[in-house]
Parts: structure tokens; sequence; C-alpha cells
């Protein structure tokens, strides 16, 4: 076969489009309307907080003692508590509603009316990687009905799990020598951070942390510090929600403030000096765990010691790293005075697999990388090496797991990771990481192939459009087993809840599809 049938083929079995079609991207340059969009409203929120009617939001930004010169690098804002304050300036520039309201700028009543969906808030625009503003959170000052923060809903631009506040600064002060962020939980934490030097900080999204959240860390660091208020330190349910960062091969350490002081407070009544000896004496994630369940159960009895034991086994079941595993066992015995060989038989216990799976030999698995190379996942990664800015693009639109085949995921980490320290991938260097020779035969096929053409945006496109499409078939068909699950077991909050993110992405899986 030659290396254009290859090409061919290829792409006619990922029903990617060829060149000789030209088309438009996908989405039509929507995703710019859209950056755009809120590009204007984060202008027009920050003019009026400037103005007259702002002067409460900065009385209270006064207050908080964040400086004038945080307002402008952050573009911070103010929405008046009115109905229609954002929407009536936007109509004036022409941005059509439909626009506005996917942008998730403006809401629509039953009656049919618009309305701005951020009203009587201190705003802080949330940007994405590449320095595009692409969402909101909005916060009360005053007493008013509502949750006292308020961020967008999801929108085609915004994707809260993949995003966290202030990345898109904190990834250019990160110390090479000593590569960490700083972790904390609102927008105001992260603006004092900032101001007081520590700018390798990021905040959640008010959401809890995820599997995105800690791919897109990971592209960055290795360590987190997670800096808690006093009221938070030691609850179950925040550690518990931690644990994600050690699932994902993190090193995780934690610092918590006095009762009743947050990082703000904490840094304004004692300075820089203090809160950076706080971080440099951080507690590993272990210690600071141990020390909270000594804390809640008595280590003098034995339940208290298998309460403790078997919550800090949850914790090892997490850890990646058999080092790190073997050195928190010696820990543990050591700190509760028993013998580290029956704690690793109890754990051994916890840790071995369920259901009748000895009964019968197991299927292997197809490796489809061997088998069944996926084209669009060749296609892109060929662009992505030989395009660099190209890299930006597609990591702003997928993740790893996104990729059907290891070695794919692989390749698209080793591109991402090129591109973030600004080196570029020679497509030799990519073919010399490949050890499957058919995946390695079909690659070589595709960068000959793509020689011979100049469509590549549009190709790109396509590749991108056919992966989301098998994700989210994926998503679906896990979603449909979990709600049969969950009527089978009688779970109904189980059901409702997957139900309802069924319909939603069955929804955006027809209308991607409607738009290619």
């Amino acid at each position: 076969m030659t290396f254009p049938e290859a090409l061919k083929s290829l792409a006619e079995r990922a029903h990617i489009t060829l060149p000789e079609r030209r088309a438009q991207r996908d989405d039509g340059g929507q995703k710019e309307k859209l950056y755009e969009v809120c590009q204007v409203a984060a202008d027009l929120y920050h003019g009026l907080l400037l103005s007259g009617a702002g002067a409460e939001a900065r009385a209270y930004l006064a207050k908080r003692q964040i400086s004038e010169a945080i307002i402008r690098e952050f573009k911070l804002g103010w929405a008046p508590n009115e109905w229609r304050a954002l929407f009536d300036q936007m109509v004036r520039k022409k941005y059509p509603e439909a626009l506005l309201k996917q942008a998730a700028l403006i809401q629509q009543s039953p009656k049919g009316n618009y309305y701005d969906t951020f009203r009587g808030r201190l705003m802080f625009p949330i940007q994405n990687l590449q320095n595009k503003v692409i969402a909101f959170g909005g916060r009360l000052i005053a007493d008013q009905e509502g949750p006292k923060y308020l961020n967008s809903p999801e929108t085609p631009i915004f994707f809260k799990r993949r995003e966290l506040f202030g990345l898109n600064l904190a990834k250019k002060f990160i110390n090479r020598e000593w590569p960490t962020l700083i972790l904390v939980e609102g927008y105001m934490d992260f603006l004092a951070l900032y101001q007081h030097g520590f700018k390798n900080a990021v905040a959640t999204l008010g959401t809890a942390l995820g599997d995105d959240h800690v791919r897109l860390m990971r592209r960055f660091v290795e360590e987190v510090i997670v800096v808690y208020d006093g009221d938070k330190a030691g609850e179950a349910a925040s550690l518990r929600g931690l644990e994600i960062l050690l699932e994902g091969g993190m090193q995780v350490k934690l610092v918590s403030l006095p009762k009743g002081e947050d990082p703000d407070d904490f840094l304004n009544k004692h300075g820089n000096d203090a809160f950076a000896a706080l971080l440099k004496n951080a507690k590993d994630f272990f210690d600071y765990k141990l020390q909270a369940l000594l804390a809640r159960y008595p280590r003098q009895d034995a339940l208290g010691l298998s309460k403790i034991s078997r919550e800090m086994f949850e914790t090892f079941l997490k850890v990646k790293n058999t080092v790190m595993l073997s050195e928190y066992f010696k820990r543990l015995s050591r700190a509760l005075q028993v013998d580290e060989n029956s704690l690793r038989t109890e754990y051994s216990h916890l840790n071995k697999p369920s259901g009748p799976s000895r009964e019968r030999p197991q299927e292997k698995a197809p490796e489809p990388e061997k088998t069944k190379p996926v084209p669009e996942e060749l296609l892109l990664l060929v662009l992505m090496a030989e395009v660099p800015p190209f890299c930006d693009r597609v990591c702003e639109e997928l993740k790893d797991s996104d990729f059907r085949m290891p070695a794919s995921r692989e390749l698209f980490e080793y591109l991402r990771q090129m591109s973030d320290q600004g080196k570029k991938c020679t497509l030799s260097g990519l073919l010399n990481r490949i050890s499957d020779a058919t995946y390695r035969e079909q690659l070589v096929a595709v960068m000959a192939s793509l020689d011979e053409t100049a469509e590549r945006e549009k190709i790109l496109a396509d590749c991108i459009g056919k992966i989301k499409q098998g994700c989210m078939a994926g998503r679906l068909e896990e979603l449909r087993r979990m709600i049969q699950t969950g009527e089978s077991g009688g779970d109904e909050v189980k059901v409702r809840a997957a139900t309802q993110e069924y319909q939603e992405l069955l929804k955006r899986s027809r209308e991607t599809k409607k738009g290619e």
C-alpha cells in the first residue's frame, strides 16, 4: 500500500473528510465568537467597577486589602444589582441574544424574557491557559438572596472540571527547582496569595477536585500544597476529596491555618514570612491524615486502632508509588506500635479483588494498538508533531484519557509536555518513542501522506470531532449500565443522577453530529 493509499484508507475508516472537500471549521468560528463576547463582558464589568456604580464593590475590596494593581491585572468587575444592566449594553453592541445566552451571560425566563446571569456581584473573569476569558465567578458583597459564590454554568468553551482559576498565570511562576502548586478554595484567597508574592497558586471553581484537575496540574508539577482554612482542617470529607491527587500519582502536602482564619486573614495578619514558613513545613498527606485520625479515635483500645488502620488503608489503596507505600507502612507501624507484617496482612485482605473471577479463566482483552489502530488518533498526533501551534488547540479540546489506544495516550502526553516546555518535537523523535511495529508503520504512512496535502486545519478539526464523539459514545454506554444497575438495586438517587447526565450528554452528542 502506498502512503497516499494508507492515508485515504485511514481517513475513510474514521469518516474523516480529506482536503478535496473545502469547508470551514466544524463550529463555524462559534468558539471564537464566545471568546469575544466573554472578553467584551469582562471589559464592561471592569469599567463598571471603576465607575461610580462600583463604589460599594471597591470599598469591599479595599476592606479586604486588595490593591488597585491587582484589580486591574485580573480585570475584576462589578455586576450591578439590576436585571438587564449587561444585557442592554451587549445588545447595543449588536451581539445577538442567542450568543449571549450560549455564553451563559444571560438567562431566559419561562415567559421568554432575558435577564443578566450575574446581579449585585463582584466579578472574577475566569481565563483558560491561553489567557482567554471563558466564564465568570461572582461573589455577593451585600445581604441579598442567592449563594455567596456563583459560577457560570458550563458552555461550549467552559468546563468546570477542566479549569483552575489562575493556572494561566501560575504556570509562569513555578520554581523549576521546587515545582509545586499551592491549591486554595476561593478567588479571594487566591488573590491574597498572588498579591503577597505567592504566584504559583491556583483555586478550584466551586467543584470538588476531579481527574481532569489532576491531569491538568500534572502537566506542570508533581507536588501540590493544599492550604486549608482552620475551620476545615481534618474534616474527613475534605481529606477524602484530596485522595484523588494521590490516585493521579501526585505528591500531596497540607497546610492547616489557625482556626477561624483563611489564607487571606493569615497573610494580612502575620505576613509573608510566616506563610512561607507554613509552606516549608507543610505536612505530607500521610502525616496530616494520621494526626487527624489520632485526634478522632483512641489509640489505646483495639477498636480505635482498627478504625485508624482501616482509614489509613483506604489512602494506601490510592498511592501509586510502591516505594512511598512501603515507607507509609513503616511509619504507620511506628505510630500505632503495631507489627508491620500484621498491618500488611490486614491490608492484603482489604486489597484483595473480590468476585467469582477465579472460577473461570479471564479472556484476554484485545490490544487495540496492535489489532485495531484508531485512524483519527494517528492523524491528530502527526499534526500535533508537525505543526506546533496545533498542540495548544488540541490540548484545550482533548485530554489523554480521550484517546482509546495506550500508545496514543503516551504520545499525546509527550507532545503536550514538549509544548509546555517550549520545545519542538521532531517526527523522528516521535517515532523513536513507539515500541509497537504496527502502530509505528501506520504513523509513518500518515506522516508521508500528509506532506502531499495542505488542508491540515480541516483534517485536525475532523479528528478532534471524531475523538470527542467516541468519548461521548463510551460515556453514554457507561451511563446506561449505571442506570440499569441503579434500577435493579433500587438506588433512585443514582438512577436520577445518571439519567440526567445521560440526557444532557445525548443532547450534546446529537447537536455535535448535526454540526458536522
